[in-house]
């Protein structure tokens, strides 16, 4: 059956559908995209882990190792537990193990960055100061400020 015979308007050819500029727009939220999840890294890296128990003597923040009086490595999350004879246990993390060591608290940052306190540590291992040192960063108003400053109010050890 033919339409030009029958008197049937001959059937229309669909226009090619064009999208226009959905290219451009896949290429707007790709870089929408990259550029949340970079904002949301540096965010990231930006933020400091704390945490502290409410006596102050258990708690958690960012510390750095020093060898040689120059930052070795990166800073690390670090577990810290101030004992009642003033000697600190240090855990960090490294690689998928925990590392235990005894640590003395030898000084504070006169001059921390805005918002920070820094305190300096100093390793003791079988009754010998160790040369290895460690800058622990924690925040101006956390508990355990008033601690750590009382404890570098008493005797040190004798070196």
């Amino acid at each position: 059956m033919s339409h030009a015979k029958h008197g049937f308007p001959m059937p229309h050819r669909a226009k090619p559908i064009t999208i226009g500029q959905a290219g451009v727009v896949d290429v707007v939220w790709f870089v929408l995209f990259v550029a949340v999840m970079g904002g949301m890294w540096w965010f990231a890296s930006r933020i400091e882990p704390h945490y502290s128990s409410k006596d102050g003597t258990r708690f958690l923040c960012n510390g750095q190792e020093i060898v040689d009086n120059e930052p070795f490595g990166r800073r690390r999350e670090t577990r810290v537990t101030v004992m009642p004879d003033g000697v600190l246990n240090v855990s960090q993390k490294r690689r998928l193990r925990r590392t235990n060591e005894r640590w003395a608290l030898v000084g504070k940052s006169p001059e921390p960055p805005k918002g920070k306190q820094i305190y300096l540590l100093q390793q003791f291992a079988d009754g010998k100061w160790l040369p290895d040192q460690m800058s622990l960063h924690i925040p101006a108003k956390s508990r355990v400020v008033p601690v750590l400053d009382a404890l570098l109010e008493r005797d040190a050890p004798v070196r």
